[in-house]
């Protein structure tokens, strides 16, 4: 692993640990063994540095998905796990700061959506059934982390696949 994927990865871990609206250069370098000046020279920028980490997230994510080979109610259980909350919670605070920063944000937000997307449509979902199946369960997904009702959140993201078709 060479030192820029060294400190990608340190990135992430501090970013899912702590967010992105407050980040600041000095206190993650700290944080991760390094100088506020090394992540310039190898990332650019701080923008840059919170893109790329924040691509990284969303690729681990996406990739369990793709892995587990599972339906999307098997990746909702997944998803509501408490190893996966750090995810969800970074996930949401960055598509609340895209429509105030879309500069900093906008980039990612839009990205991530269209990933998700293309997944849904890979996954025989055809548009624009894949979109509403995102902002679904995204909705959901919310929902269920400002309630921590899960019981009634499954119900509804079951009801919807039923009536989309998909299985429940």
């Amino acid at each position: 692993m060479t030192r820029r994927e060294e400190l990608l990865e340190a990135t992430a871990k501090y970013i899912l640990e702590n967010g992105v609206s407050d980040l600041s250069l000095r206190p993650l370098a700290r944080a991760i063994g390094t100088k506020a000046r090394l992540l310039i020279y190898h990332f650019g920028s701080r923008e840059k540095l919170i893109e790329s980490a924040l691509t990284v997230i969303l690729r681990r994510i996406q990739d369990d998905f793709l892995t587990m080979n599972a339906s999307v109610l098997d990746f909702w259980h997944w998803a509501l796990g408490p190893r996966n909350q750090p995810y969800l919670r970074l996930i949401f605070e960055v598509h609340g700061l895209a429509p105030r920063n879309p500069r900093m944000y906008g980039g990612y937000a839009r990205e991530a959506i269209e990933s998700w997307r293309t997944i849904m449509i890979r996954r025989r979902y055809k548009e624009p059934v894949a979109t509403a199946m995102i902002a679904v369960f995204d909705g959901l997904l919310m929902d269920f982390l400002a309630t921590g009702d899960r019981k009634r959140t499954t119900r509804a993201l079951r009801l919807f696949m039923r009536k989309i078709g998909g299985r429940p």
